[in-house]
């Protein structure tokens, strides 16, 4: 078993998954065995104005937040930064997350995320602009590019200018969306032109992966995990060398679901969308010993008493 007492867990964001509500279920359920450093937020979208509504951080709100944070933002216009850094200030954040990676085509067409991998020069415009008078720190999370990898070779090239705090890397183009392999021979290039702290982030799901990740880079010291952990929350405690037994799975699986559910409710969305929610959950779990065809039967429930009903079935 690989000592991962030198590595460092982190909560991918997930737009749609790692919302503030399946963080803290993560928390309350795993507690301090759940494995996580910290999360990155999935983004917010920087918005015009001086000030940023408080409605808009709702994520970020310190109240509502059990994990450890660090906030993402999206967009390209730097006269909007200074606000949404000031509003992240206040709520004491000490730095936020640059994403350069959504691979979303409704995204990239519009130079965002990963979009943006195709335009170095005005990534360097927008940190030569921001950077000088941002209250709190920079980091950023990239791709291998958005059409070719040598359009990351470029932006690398860029982000080295500049006191970022790290540089996350997922090893596909923007265009692959999450089809095809990893490229790590790629990863391998990009890395080794990274001048700041690299982050490791794509397609780790087992013990397995992470050690061939970790084999390979033993110099990379922190991880993400992203739909691994949608997949099986289990996960990150499973890399802390934790070992569940069929009836501590179950048990352990069905406190979650309740607790996921309780935590979409208190947010008093209607139901049809939280039971939506869960059904698009149901979709990315991996979970050993779940009762045969109970995906199938979730998927038609029209209520949530029936859907509980369903979840009842896992003890």
């Amino acid at each position: 078993m690989t000592n991962w007492k030198d590595i460092q867990w982190v909560l991918a964001p997930m737009d749609g998954f790692t919302d503030y509500r399946y963080r803290n279920t993560l928390s309350e359920v795993f507690g301090p065995l759940s494995g996580i450093r910290y999360a990155v937020a999935p983004f917010v979208s920087l918005v015009a104005g001086k000030k940023v509504k408080r409605s808009h951080l709702k994520d970020l709100l310190p109240e509502n937040n059990l994990m450890i944070v660090e906030p993402q933002f999206l967009g390209n216009e730097e006269d909007y930064f200074p606000a949404m850094a000031n509003a992240l200030n206040d709520l004491g954040y000490s730095c936020m997350n640059w994403n350069l990676g959504c691979p979303m085509k409704a995204v990239a067409s519009k130079q965002r995320g990963s979009g943006l991998l195709m335009v170095p020069d005005r990534i360097e415009r927008f940190l030569d602009k921001v950077l000088p008078t941002s209250p709190i720190k920079l980091s950023v999370k990239i791709r291998l590019g958005y059409l070719k990898v040598e359009e990351s070779l470029r932006v690398v090239e860029v982000l080295n200018q500049y006191p970022l705090e790290y540089v996350a890397v997922h090893p596909r183009l923007g265009i692959q969306l999450y089809n095809g392999k990893v490229d790590l021979d790629k990863f391998a290039c990009l890395q080794s032109l990274i001048k700041t702290h690299c982050v490791y982030n794509g397609d780790i799901f087992t013990v397995e992966d992470a050690q061939k990740i970790h084999q390979r880079f033993p110099e990379i010291k922190t991880m993400m995990l992203g739909r691994g952990v949608i997949a099986n929350p289990f996960l990150p405690s499973i890399l802390q060398g934790r070992i569940f037994s069929q009836g501590e799975c179950l048990k352990i699986f069905s406190l979650f679901l309740d607790v996921l559910l309780e935590n979409h409710l208190k947010d008093g969305s209607p139901e049809r969308l939280i039971l939506h929610r869960q059904k698009q959950f149901w979709s990315n779990f991996a979970i050993p010993y779940i009762p045969p065809n109970l995906l199938d039967r979730i998927k038609k429930v029209s209520n949530i008493q029936e859907y509980r009903s369903l979840c009842n079935e896992i003890e």
